[in-house]
C-alpha cells in the first residue's frame, strides 16, 4: 500500500502540470525562477493561464483559458502568482511570446500531506 501511494503522488506530480503549450515551449525559452506549479490556496482545483511574455522575460498579461475552480478571489490569488514569472531575455523572440500553463492549486493541510511522502 505504501508504494502505491507513493507512485500515485510521483505520478501525479508529473501531471500537476508546467508549460503545457504554445511558442514559448517550442522554441525551448525557459522559465529563470523555476516556480512550483502547485500552490496552497483555499480551494483544490486547476487553472490553465495563456500568458504573454515580453523581449524582457516578463509576464505582460495572463488570461484564464480553462478552470475547475469557481471561486473568483482563487483565480485572482492564481493570475497574481503566474504574472511573476521571468522567462528568459532575447531579442530574437517575438514581441510578445504566448504559452499555456497549468498551474494547481491545494488546500493547505493536502499540500502538507504531500510533502511529508
Amino acid at each position: 500500500m505504501k508504494y502505491l501511494i507513493f507512485i500515485m503522488l510521483f505520478v501525479s506530480n508529473i501531471s500537476y502540470s508546467q508549460v503545457i503549450s504554445g511558442p514559448v515551449k517550442d522554441e525551448g525559452r525557459k522559465l529563470l525562477d523555476q516556480p512550483a506549479f502547485i500552490i496552497e490556496g483555499m480551494t483544490n482545483g486547476y487553472a490553465k493561464y495563456e500568458l504573454a511574455i515580453d523581449r524582457e522575460g516578463n509576464v505582460t498579461s495572463a488570461r484564464k483559458v480553462k478552470s475547475n475552480i469557481r471561486m473568483a478571489p482563487a483565480h485572482i490569488e492564481m493570475r497574481n502568482y503566474v504574472s511573476k514569472f521571468k522567462f528568459e531575455k532575447g531579442t530574437i523572440y517575438p514581441k510578445f511570446h504566448h504559452v499555456i500553463i497549468k498551474i494547481t492549486m491545494m488546500k493547505k493541510k493536502e499540500v502538507i500531506l504531500k510533502e511529508l511522502d
